[in-house]
């Protein structure tokens, strides 16, 4: 007999914050722990795990030194509890769980896998994962209900009687590899719906990561042990593949086929017997799985896929990106996932007019290294008059295609009709008819809009009601208005955005201006003594910000500048803000995977060097000469020696691939520890020491969000408070970074510049920016911690002058050195063509 009823097998994170969260919902449980709860905790460290909880006596707890990628085997073999679950550190349970998890398993001894319900937390909200299939208590047979099969991942808890001798095979044989194969010989699965298991980072925990790309071998070992294990199985335990087994394959095919490249060419046929075992709704209908997904399943079975999955997949939608009125021109950019090759018409009164093909490679679909399908993208200009009426559609092979919208295009779906000053756009049977808009006209498509919205009830409509009924009330008052919004970071404003507000804010016009902050920002009531200011996502922010001009922003992305971002399909057709990007540092990658036309339409893209400037139109940004503007950063207006105050400052850039990664993941990366290990080198402290300089490691915002990571001695100061980045550039002697552009800030000061680049784990591709680190930085390129700290040493010893060679790379590099940057900035926005 089992000595436990439970094992919690944790897989810890060399965090003790995350690990006391985890541990503490297990002894906090309503089910008694000291007499059912036994937890066995695998972690690198041990050392740190034993300060919270005392081995010697608690009997419940195991602490277990490994790093292997199969760890979960260790737990496996020194379990003692009858039932066992599986979780990392940062997971966690609610209290009730495995009480109501035992009482369920009193109804039926013979289960062997019970699962719970899914939380995570999305922007700061709770969400519910898989809620559509959990929809009721009890314990249901695979074969009666064989959709329920996709509910197996990390919260399931498995009977150890039934795991047997199946173990983790490798890195690439994950749980529910592990979790399917115990199906097979139990096909019978059991729903806690009162319980809760929360999961952080659950992309992480469900789908590879991003730098994973497998070679033939890895490739190869996972079909094996994956996929072949499971047909096997089913084949001699059924002799056939039962529809609960096409769902494990699906979920299997799904994380494999979300790895977008390869380290070699693969071949996919090999995994065409695995998809032509499952049937085509089994694809189509799992909520879960992507549509490029599905598409990429489906041209790996069909090779051309069918008509009748056309439709089903979008393929026959052309999907609308932009969608602006200036100056009695409509200008159109529109978008198809081409899997051959077609031609896209756009018919405007019955005539096909004329387009211009666009070229967006960062949309083409990739998976295991192969592409499976292009973006196509043409962009058009409609002259309008308001005396006529336009009916507008999209046609492939003279075949009319549907419509739909992206984001952040001001139309939408859930709306249906646009409205600008003086035209109406309505979307009808997959066509739009644009027409003059009158009073009458627009209140009678909103109140239809409005009664839809109520009737369709989708999610997130509440939210946008009362701000339409709200909009149209203050048309009258507010239609007139010219409002200028001026934004940083909401949490940090300390950069071009409010360097040019300050600035703007004295001109003598008739527009009214604002900065937008966080209410509780400790800076909110200094820069309401610059001038207007409104609360980040306030009423007053929302409802102004349908009437805004321009948004005026160091930082351009949709969640950031648009205040009712998670509600934008709701909001748009109201929208005419043009969305000016003042940038956040100087541009030396190619960022056109983020900064493109079809992703950010962009009505201003400010640039300060020329070799900037000519890069904007070498990579498929797709902005026109006049959106790039070559004019300088305004916050370079306000940098100056102000005092060197012998402050030594380690400023590392953000690797892409760490967000949304939870701590434990983290801990273990080179670029945690490469700088973990700057910031506490004692051969750079003792110097620094010696010559009276003080360090200061003030990294990317987004380091933030792990920062008690790292490890703190008595000098070296971790800038908690995120001082003000110009006063650390005013006020310091040597900047230490890898690839971060405030480089050129501080270069821009004549001060030294050390580049610390020891891998290739950032996420732009040097060799393709036209800034070569080696020929054009500001300073020296350092490969190891040694030849950094030697390079430091010596620029202490010398009062850390800059050196002659750098000083002349500066002067070949700034276009702009009078002060004037806001200046010019501030009088191009003012020429921008204002939005319909």
């Amino acid at each position: 007999m089992s000595e436990f009823k439970f094992t919690a097998i944790v897989l810890g994170s060399n965090s003790v914050n995350e690990l006391k969260k985890t541990l503490n919902s297990f002894t906090n449980q309503t089910l008694n722990f000291r007499e059912n709860i036994e937890i066995i905790v695998i972690d690198n460290k041990a050392n740190y795990i034993k300060n919270i909880f005392n081995e010697d006596d608690d009997k419940n707890i195991k602490y277990i030194e490994s790093n292997s990628p199969t760890a979960a085997n260790i737990g496996l073999e020194n379990a003692n509890g009858e039932y066992i679950i599986i979780l990392h550190a940062n997971d966690y349970i609610s209290e009730n769980t495995l009480e109501d998890t035992l009482k369920l398993i009193e109804n039926d001894k013979d289960v062997d896998l019970i699962t719970i319900p899914i939380y995570y937390y999305k922007n700061g909200r709770k969400e519910r994962y898989l809620d559509y299939s959990i929809n009721e208590n009890g314990i249901f047979d695979l074969n009666k209900n064989s959709e329920f099969v996709q509910l197996l991942g990390p919260s399931t808890i498995i009977k150890k009687e039934a795991i047997k001798d199946i173990r983790y095979l490798d890195e690439y044989n994950h749980h529910l590899a592990f979790l399917n194969e115990i199906s097979l010989d139990s096909p019978k699965l059991g729903i806690c719906k009162q319980g809760s298991f929360f999961i952080e980072n659950i992309e992480e925990k469900i789908l590879p990561t991003e730098e994973i790309a497998l070679n033939n071998k890895e490739y190869l070992k996972f079909i094996d042990n994956n996929l072949n294990t499971i047909i096997k199985k089913s084949e001699s335990n059924f002799q056939e593949i039962p529809k609960f087994v096409q769902y494990e394959l699906l979920n299997q095919l799904k994380w494999l086929s979300a790895i977008e490249y390869s380290k070699e060419e693969l071949d996919l046929t090999r995994l065409k017997p695995f998809v032509e075992s499952i049937d085509d709704n089994i694809i189509l209908n799992n909520l879960l799985i992507e549509n490029d997904t599905k598409i990429f399943l489906f041209k790996l079975k069909y090779d051309q896929i069918p008509k009748d999955l056309i439709e089903k997949l979008n393929l026959n939608t052309v999907f609308i990106d932009i969608y602006d009125i200036i100056n009695n021109k409509l200008n159109i950019l529109a978008s198809l996932t081409m899997l051959t090759d077609i031609k896209l018409d756009i018919i405007v009164n019955g005539e096909k007019i004329n387009t211009t093909i666009k070229k967006f490679p960062q949309y083409d679909k990739y998976s295991l290294g192969h592409k499976y399908a292009s973006d196509y993208s043409i962009e058009a200009t409609i002259p309008l008059s308001e005396s006529k009426k336009y009916e507008i559609r999209w046609e492939t092979e003279n075949v009319r295609l549907k419509i739909d919208f992206s984001r952040p295009c001001n139309f939408s779906k859930s709306i249906g009709y646009g409205k600008t000053k003086h035209y109406i756009s309505i979307l009808k049977e997959n066509r739009i008819i644009v027409k003059r808009k009158t009073t009458l006209n627009w209140i009678k498509q909103e109140l239809i809009t409005q009664i839809n919205m109520i009737r369709r009830h989708e999610s997130g409509f509440l939210k946008a009601l009362p701000f339409r009924m709200a909009y149209m009330l203050s048309y009258p008052f507010l239609k007139n208005k010219r409002i200028w919004f001026y934004m940083d970071r909401p949490d940090e404003p300390d950069d071009n955005g409010l360097h040019l507000f300050k600035y703007s804010v004295k001109q003598n016009e008739d527009i009214d201006k604002y900065f937008i902050i966080d209410a509780n920002n400790e800076d909110f009531d200094e820069i309401k003594k610059i001038g207007k200011v409104l609360p980040y996502k306030s009423f007053k922010h929302r409802l102004l910000g349908l009437y805004v001009e321009n948004i005026i922003s160091s930082h351009p992305d949709n969640e950031i500048i648009y205040p009712f971002w998670g509600g934008y399909p709701f909001f748009a057709g109201l929208l005419k803000s043009n969305n000016i990007f003042l940038q956040h540092g100087i541009l030396k990658d190619d960022i056109s995977d983020w900064l493109n036309r079809k992703n950010m339409n962009l009505s201003f893209f400010l640039v300060s060097s020329k070799k900037e400037y000519d890069s904007t139109f070498k990579y498929p940004y797709n902005y026109g000469k006049k959106v790039i503007q070559l004019k300088g950063l305004p916050r370079y207006d306000n940098l100056k020696n102000v005092e060197d105050k012998h402050e030594i400052i380690i400023m590392p850039s953000w690797r892409r691939y760490l967000t949304r990664k939870s701590n434990e993941y983290i801990a273990e990366t080179e670029y945690f520890k490469r700088f973990n290990s700057l910031i506490n080198n004692e051969k750079l402290i003792e110097k620094a020491k010696e010559h009276n300089y003080e360090i200061i490691f003030r990294p990317h915002p987004n380091v933030y969000n792990f920062i008690e990571l790292f490890d703190e001695n008595d000098y070296v100061k971790i800038d908690y408070e995120k001082t003000k980045f110009q006063t650390l550039f005013n006020n310091g002697s040597l900047l230490i970074t890898d690839y971060s552009s405030v480089a050129f800030d501080f270069a821009y000061l004549y001060k030294p510049v050390i580049y610390y680049q020891y891998g290739n784990d950032y996420h732009f591709d040097t060799e393709r920016s036209f800034f070569d680190y080696e020929s054009m930085g500001m300073g020296e390129v350092c490969k190891n911690e040694d030849e950094l700290v030697d390079l430091i040493i010596e620029y202490i010893e010398n009062d850390c002058k800059i050196k002659q060679k750098y000083s002349k790379r500066i002067d070949n590099f700034f276009l702009f050195n009078d002060k004037n940057n806001c200046k010019r900035v501030h009088e191009a926005i003012k020429e921008i063509p204002l939005k319909d």
